[in-house]
């Protein structure tokens, strides 16, 4: 597989080294994946969990 370059989210700089910062889900068409170069990734809050954007997860047993 060739290599694969992104664009840092934070600094603008091409990397080939890209880490997955943010994934933005969108209502009408796909989402779309943001990129940070590795020195710059800790900038970022950590991904949650995909279960945890679900409220039945967060307050489970709760009355609506």
């Amino acid at each position: 597989m060739g290599e694969v370059t992104k664009m840092c989210a934070r600094c603008a700089v091409l990397t080939q080294r890209p880490v997955l910062v943010a994934e933005v889900h969108q209502s009408s068409g796909p989402g779309f994946n943001v990129y940070a170069c590795p020195d710059c990734a800790p900038a970022f809050p950590p991904l949650p969990h995909l279960l945890d954007l679900f409220p039945a997860r967060r307050g489970e047993g709760e009355a609506r």
